[in-house]
């Protein structure tokens, strides 16, 4: 047994180069072409909205050459989550751009939509049963938090896939799943252990991050204990380190990955390199099934509307008091709006850029910059109200007079007119929460409907879409490979001696950060010299121990995890880092001792 998987991009509608798409199509012939859509990286505001992650234009150009290997080559076409929050709208919305297409070129097609029918009733029910638990740092669920969701969704496994296959579609588009199910969904209908289909699915549900250097479109290539990776730009390729290391991306730890129906162990697992130093070949991941089945929900709430401005002072003499100036803006603005800061759905914010903006209550550096940029954000029940706040803070902020005054035409630079500005409604994670489930309703509350097209094009193998010489052109690339870090024996600072220093979301509620290194003797000089502790980690980041969820090392992939608490939830009220992804820096001045120190 063996059969291929492609994977365009890491998220349907990002885009893809389409002479590699071709290349893996015509080279390595895939039985499937598998694409999540799905991400809770762009905070609430999607499900909350219903808006999806891309524009319509961006889902149909990548849909058009998949489409067309799907009917030409014969190529089934799973793609999870649509839409990005992967909701039974969206599943309706992504059916129609398929179908769209599909009529155009007079292409047939046999289409299987995955929705969710779980409803509030039987949320609370769940609550009630004690049949719900927080998935994460945050409370226990309550039932006026269902009540009071806009949206929820629930994220399904490998069963519904694995139903809507035995009908053999042509394509199917799942609502919101997990994102490695519809990959391992279609390779255990095909014989392939959990462990493989499992573990395979958690990486190439990123697509091509895990090659070096990052990319786009992937090759996986299945047997049944285990399997290839392999990226389809020649300049890219999968070593054993970058391989191992993808686990940690975006995860609370890389050695358990809890999903639905069970957990996936990679304590045995094994990477190695083929010799074209392109290839990586995976094996030893086990798949534990849980005695109780569970799902994920995420729901949103909404917290009011959004108003902002932003501006920037350069008076040396008003950046001195900026803290307490910004707070007698606040208090005057309170005696004239006294529902102001009194709850969530009536708040200020200040970001003051060059001045703990990004980071918050995490940041443990302070300076005095010759410049700040400071951005008002106001929430209120209604936009008009949000508008008449945000206004008033600006104009005072632009007016009211301080300590040492010399400029009195105002405070405050204004780059944009109007001065404030409309920024929608703001939501907030309310639910993300697991349920568990009865026997058999992992596949029964994903209602699955077949819908057929029949076009009017005889289907026949299209002719090659790469020509000989750009056939040979991208044959003829090859990945640069670069040597290890050189580092002194003495003392280093953390980014001396590290390859990867990053920090990204672990889903809305945590904050994780990795530290990878490109060779053995770094890695253990590091791991040695035991500078990563929880204490450092409560002195660089500010947060308690009962903070700090992971610290841990994880010889595969020659790395250390640490994961928190995040401090605001994602993409909520006064966020300033809605990926997370620049929350590392404090890491780079850790100071590594000397070899003989």
């Amino acid at each position: 047994m063996e059969f291929s998987i492609l994977t365009p991009n890491a998220m349907l509608g990002y885009g893809f180069r389409q002479d590699h798409f071709w290349y893996g199509v015509e080279k390595y012939k895939p039985a499937a072409i598998i694409v999540d859509s799905g991400s809770t990286d762009g905070g609430p505001y999607k499900l909350g909205m219903g808006k999806m992650t891309c524009g319509r234009q961006a889902y149909v150009r990548d849909l058009i050459p998949i489409l067309e290997a799907c009917f030409h080559r014969k190529i089934k076409v799973l793609i999870s989550s649509v839409g990005g929050d992967g909701s039974n709208r969206h599943v309706e919305e992504m059916l129609s751009i398929v179908k769209e297409i599909a009529l155009d070129r007079r292409y047939t097609f046999k289409i299987a939509t995955i929705s969710h029918d779980i409803s509030k009733e039987m949320i609370k029910d769940c609550i009630r049963k004690r049949k719900c638990s927080p998935c994460g740092p945050l409370p226990q669920l309550a039932p006026e938090e269902v009540d009071d969701a806009v949206e929820i969704v629930a994220q399904m496994g490998a069963e519904p896939y694995i139903e809507a296959l035995k009908q053999d579609p042509d394509i199917i588009l799942g609502g919101r799943s997990y994102d490695p199910a519809p990959f391992a969904g279609f390779c255990l209908s095909r014989g392939v252990s959990p462990g493989a289909a499992w573990h395979m699915g958690k990486i190439m549900e990123c697509g091509g991050i895990c090659a070096v250097p990052k990319g786009r479109s992937m090759i996986a290539t299945m047997r049944e204990k285990s399997f290839d990776l392999v990226p389809l730009s020649p300049i890219e390729r999968c070593t054993p380190l970058s391989v191992a290391a993808h686990t940690l991306y975006e995860k609370t730890r890389p050695d358990r990955l809890p999903g639905p129906g069970g957990v996936l162990y990679l304590d045995n697992a094994k990477y190695e390199q083929h010799d074209d130093n392109r290839t990586v070949s995976v094996s030893g991941a086990e798949f534990i099934p849980t005695p109780i089945y569970q799902i994920k929900l995420e729901g949103v709430e909404r917290l009011g509307h959004r108003t902002i401005f932003i501006g920037g002072v350069r008076d040396p003499i008003l950046i001195s008091q900026i803290d307490s100036f910004l707070q007698s803006v606040r208090e005057y603005t309170r005696r004239l709006y006294p529902e102001l800061d009194k709850s969530n759905s009536c708040r200020l914010i200040y970001h003051i850029y060059g001045k703990d903006a990004v980071m918050g209550p995490l940041e443990s550096t302070s300076s005095v910059a010759h410049e700040l940029g400071i951005m008002g954000e106001v929430v209120a029940p209604t936009q008009e109200t949000s508008h008449a706040i945000a206004n008033n803070v600006r104009t005072s902020l632009l007016h009211m007079p301080y300590t040492g005054q010399l400029a009195t035409t105002g405070n405050f630079a204004s780059p944009l007119s109007p001065h404030e500005q409309d920024a929608g409604e703001v939501f907030r994670f309310s639910l993300y929460h697991l349920i568990d489930l009865e026997p058999g309703q992992e596949t029964t509350l994903f209602p699955i409907r077949f819908n057929a097209l029949e076009g009017s094009l005889v289907p026949q193998p299209t002719q090659q879409h790469l020509t000989q010489k750009e056939w040979e052109i991208l044959i003829s690339e090859k990945p640069q490979i670069n040597q290890p870090k050189q580092v002194p024996d003495s003392a280093v600072e953390m980014m001396e001696i590290a390859s990867v220093v990053r920090s990204k979301n672990s889903g809305p509620f945590e904050l994780t950060l990795d530290i990878m290194f490109d060779n053995e003797s770094s890695y253990k000089r590091v791991k040695a010299a035991d500078v990563l502790t929880n204490e450092m980690i409560k002195e660089l980041y500010q947060v308690q121990d009962e903070d700090i969820l992971v610290n841990m090392y994880f010889d595969p992939a020659m790395a250390w995890k640490c994961t928190l608490k995040r401090p605001w939830a994602q993409g909520s009220i006064g966020e300033r880092d809605t990926l997370g992804t620049q929350q590392h820096a404090p890491l780079l001045k850790v100071i590594v001792p000397g070899i003989n120190s």
